[in-house]
């Protein structure tokens, strides 16, 4: 009798050290497929003046005032990890290995309003044309380092003068040294670029841009109206509107796109300053 007990006891010690073996293990999967908590709150969006005003509206055909409430497309209770290389297609990983590294992938872009913030505003430069920048000071897009290093706003502005897109990194809005990082797919540095039938994914190099690049400069007083930065988003003609889409997601591919962005809590406004051509 006493032998029997002692094997069931070896028994015993050898199942649990194999249900600690796969905890440890299922531990270091990157986030890409938990549940994620992220929830957002779009605020408004706001504009800046100087001799040409700059105006802001959430209707082409609507009342374009200094600032518009944000009218999500879709319906979003959290944002969920996406990949895009250029914010016309998105994709999510399906299949990891035991490492943690996504291997398959799906193309979510008719999905995409449930796991990202999307919409559009339209900027109108009246009295005269303007450059359009970003300002930093009426932007909100979260304070907590592990969000704001996964974190990605794409832009796509249509002017006159033709289309442009951007994908921006948000380092820049808070101190992201703290970050966690962790591999989550093959090469680091990339995004998923394309997805075959099997779900393969052929990646590309990351092409997002540090935000700060875009920003007016910003000196003194807050009714002190922004100069020039070292880019502009772009030029408006006076009397044009131009449609501005917004994409504020989780970059999946990111290193810091991992579990500690879990239950975060962000709220989401937009800022934009024109400033007047000489």
């Amino acid at each position: 009798m006493e032998r029997k007990s002692l094997r069931r006891t070896a028994y015993a010690a050898v199942f649990w050290l194999f249900v600690l073996a796969v905890t440890l293990v299922t531990a270091t999967y990157a986030w890409f497929t938990f549940n994620p908590f992220t929830n957002v709150t779009p605020m408004g969006s706001t504009v800046s003046q100087g001799e040409a005003i700059l105006l802001i509206a959430n209707q082409e055909n609507g009342s374009f005032d200094r600032e518009c409430t944000l009218i999500l497309d879709g319906t979003l209770d959290e944002l969920r990890p996406l990949s895009t290389a250029d914010l016309n297609r998105f994709y999510a990983s399906k299949a990891q290995n035991r490492n943690g590294i996504s291997m398959l992938f799906s193309d979510v872009s008719d999905k995409v309003n449930s796991s990202a913030m999307h919409g559009k505003v339209y900027l109108k430069c009246e009295n005269g044309a303007c450059d359009v920048y970003l300002r930093r000071s009426g932007l909100s897009l979260g304070e907590d380092a592990q969000t704001l290093a996964a974190l990605r706003l794409g832009l796509r502005i249509s002017t006159v003068s033709g289309t442009h897109t951007y994908i921006l990194k948000l380092d820049a809005m808070g101190d992201t040294a703290s970050a966690v990082a962790i591999r989550t797919i093959p090469t680091e540095g990339n995004v998923v670029a394309a997805v075959d039938a099997e779900g393969n994914a052929a990646f590309q190099q990351d092409p997002s841009v540090d935000i700060s690049e875009f920003f007016a400069r910003e000196e003194g007083a807050d009714d002190k109206e922004p100069e020039a930065g070292d880019t502009a988003l772009c030029t408006l003609q006076a009397g044009e509107i131009a449609p501005v889409e917004y994409w504020l997601y989780l970059e999946g591919c990111d290193d810091n796109c991992i579990g500690e962005v879990q239950k975060k809590e962000i709220g989401f406004q937009l800022s934009f300053a024109g400033v007047t051509l000489e």
